[in-house]
């Protein structure tokens, strides 16, 4: 089957044009930069300082993605306007070609932590993050489809589509960069994720009319809903190689190995 639908692959799709973002706010970021530790003697004191630098971490990220970073060249992510995105829905009871234009999407720095592990001996780090709110908006959309392969749906107008408690967990397999500046995911192990709640909020299918508008946008939520659920392995494989292909060049430009080699175990 066709699958060329995913909401965690738009969300690549959001970090993959963050070029085409507004320029970033001047901001002063280097006291938010971690500093290079001093390396404990015992590795009872090595755990608790890889973890104060994890969260060090985490919260540039979190930094850079409301504000940019002028030192690496990054505009911000959250909010973010993105000119077009494309998203083909073929699950059968609803079958839709949904083409999005001039799109803002925010949310993504509010992502919340439940558990990060940084293992320096394996090199792995398990993490598991949800994001409260995500919003969506698409000044205008252009709809084909279909309900049942028997119903014609068309249609144009404004959306706006509403993720809440999207949860994700997964072990990054981490690797050092080849020039020895940047740690860069080698691979993702056991991606998952959950997507409890979805709402859709089209205006003028089918010409129009608030009840029509009603009733596709609930098939919508129950359909994405289930299609999410049903293909997740797949869904996940194949956003784990897009994070991947999108990530490591970004990470590619930070100078990250120096903070953890200091403390890997020899």
């Amino acid at each position: 089957m066709r699958m060329k639908f995913t909401i965690v692959l738009a969300l690549c799709a959001f970090v993959a044009a963050a070029s085409a973002a507004a320029a970033p706010k001047v901001v002063d970021e280097n006291a938010l930069i971690p500093q290079v530790p001093a390396v404990p003697k015992d590795e009872a004191s090595r755990n608790i300082l890889v973890n104060i630098l994890v969260r060090q971490l985490i919260e540039y990220v979190r930094h850079v993605i409301r504000n940019g970073s002028v030192i690496f060249g990054i505009p911000p992510l959250d909010p973010l306007d993105l000119e077009e995105l494309n998203l083909s829905i073929p699950a059968g009871l609803l079958n839709l070609d949904l083409e999005l234009q001039r799109i803002a999407a925010s949310g993504f720095g509010d992502f919340v932590v439940h558990r990060s592990d940084l293992s320096l001996r394996g090199l792995t780090f398990d993490l598991d993050i949800s994001v409260p709110r995500l919003e969506i908006s698409s000044e205008v959309y252009d709809l084909v489809g279909d309900i049942l392969t028997a119903i014609p749906l068309y249609g144009t107008g404004n959306a706006r589509f509403v993720i809440e408690n999207f949860r994700l967990q997964a072990r990054l397999i981490l690797r050092q960069s080849e020039d020895g500046r940047s740690v860069l995911i080698d691979r993702i192990e056991n991606a998952a994720f959950q997507l409890p709640n979805f709402q859709s909020q089209l205006t003028g299918v089918i010409g129009g009319g608030d009840d029509l508008d009603a009733i596709v946008n609930a098939i919508t939520e129950e359909v994405i809903i289930g299609y999410v659920n049903r293909f997740q392995g797949a869904i996940s494989k194949i956003a784990s190689l897009a994070v991947i292909a999108v990530g490591n060049p970004l990470l590619d430009q930070l100078d990250t190995w120096r903070f953890i080699a200091p403390l890997i175990p020899s």
